[in-house]
């Protein structure tokens, strides 16, 4: 059976201000019928600890008796104790934000366990919500006609569109090659330099990091299609569109709306302070997977990226599997897959596809980021597809950008 692309179950109309009372009264009990189970194996596999909610007065803790999750009142021994208020923890349970989002925001208030087992129970909770398992045991990946995929495959226009879709959904991710000139690279690359000029430090459409000899460089022009006639001829142009329709399969994909993208990357050498090459991480981690996912997220190499200058390494299959951000971090336990490119060549990740980016030892690397999203069910907002929600997500997105921008140096 395909997997789906669309993974929204979620409707920012359903919100409500949720209690912690009235979270086990009317919805902890469903749920834990339909997900308790997922939810305890994943405590056993990754050994969690039990979680405690405080809000107030009150305190509920969250456990497995072996076989699915429980809840008891109070606050039990060896717990990872979360203190929340009603607002945050309303959020939390409707996966507006996740433990991660607080955490990087310097919001989440926790004690009696670390860093590790905020990351666990931040996919723990949920599996509860969604039904998105920790660990799948009888995890494969096919093509359509049941071979083992190739994790190392790399697409071109000549292969079937159908492939093309079908490993997308597999992995997570893709390799594509040959779908846009590679000599309009440099035209790009040299409307970069011409750019950074106009961009400045806290300008709000830039980011900078301080690299070793003490300098401050802009790694992130948002807004970059402004400067780059070659980059709106790209995205406007039939080649593009087309890859849009040989991804999207039998879903429906839009281009992602104007805002602040595309985004040119500067990834350069030696950075000690600044959100350049950020470690394995999903882009819906800080909350709303389930009222957002699977958009897809596209990158155009610029220059060619490998060991020596940085690039990008996906975990497959980390779209199908709740491995928690932590651990992809430390001990992963589905394939790690680097991702080395050519000038011209183009990445694709889902948004819940676990990635990173590698740091520059040699060169400097140059990337563009935009991307396709899903199209707007009937009731989700207005014409744009905005919603409350999203709006707040992007503003702490940006909050949290410039939290990590200021961050102490890299050790």
């Amino acid at each position: 059976m395909p997997i789906a692309l669309d993974r929204r179950t979620r409707r920012d109309a359903d919100l409500r201000h949720i209690d912690l009372e009235d979270f086990l009264t009317r919805d902890f009990p469903g749920l834990v019928t339909r997900h308790g189970p997922l939810v305890a194996r994943g405590i056993a596999y990754l050994q969690a600890p039990p979680l405690a909610i405080e809000i107030g007065a009150s305190s509920w803790s969250f456990g497995s008796d072996g076989t699915t999750l429980v809840a008891s009142r109070g606050t039990v021994g060896g717990a990872l104790i979360v203190t929340f208020d009603e607002a945050d923890f309303s959020d939390w349970a409707q996966n507006q934000r996740s433990f991660n989002a607080m955490l990087t925001a310097r919001e989440l208030r926790y004690r009696g366990g670390s860093e590790l087992d905020v990351s666990v129970w931040d996919s723990l909770w949920l599996t509860l919500l969604e039904g998105w398992p920790v660990v799948d045991d009888a995890i494969e990946f096919v093509d359509r006609r049941g071979v083992p995929l190739d994790l190392g495959r790399v697409f071109t226009p000549a292969d079937e569109p159908e492939d093309v879709a079908h490993f997308l959904r597999e992995a997570g991710y893709l390799h594509l090659r040959n779908w846009l000139d590679p000599a309009n690279m440099k035209d790009i690359s040299s409307d970069i330099d011409q750019a950074l000029p106009d961009y400045r430090e806290g300008d709000g459409r830039s980011w900078w990091a301080t690299v070793k000899d003490g300098s401050r460089h802009c790694v992130r022009l948002q807004e970059f299609i402004a400067h780059s006639p070659t980059t709106a001829a790209i995205l406007h142009g039939e080649r593009w569109d087309h890859l849009r329709g040989v991804l999207a399969g039998d879903d429906l994909l839009e281009q992602r709306p104007g805002g602040r993208g595309p985004e040119a990357l500067i990834k350069p050498i030696g950075v000690t302070v600044g959100a350049s090459d950020v470690s394995f991480h999903r882009d819906c981690h800080f909350g709303r997977h389930a009222y957002n996912c699977s958009n897809l997220v596209t990158g155009i190499a610029v220059t060619g990226s490998g060991v020596t200058n940085g690039q990008l390494r996906v975990i497959a299959g980390s779209h199908r599997v709740l491995m928690p951000v932590e651990i992809a971090s430390s001990r992963p336990y589905l394939p790690v897959v680097a991702v080395p490119t050519e000038p011209g060549d183009v990445t694709v990740h889902l948004t819940c596809t676990l990635h990173e980016s590698t740091p520059p030892l040699v060169e400097e690397r140059r990337v563009l980021y935009t991307g396709f999203s899903l199209a707007p069910r009937a009731d989700d907002a207005g014409g744009d597809g905005a919603t409350d929600g999203g709006h707040a997500l992007a503003a702490l997105r940006e909050r949290i950008s410039q939290i990590l921008l200021d961050d102490a140096p890299r050790t």
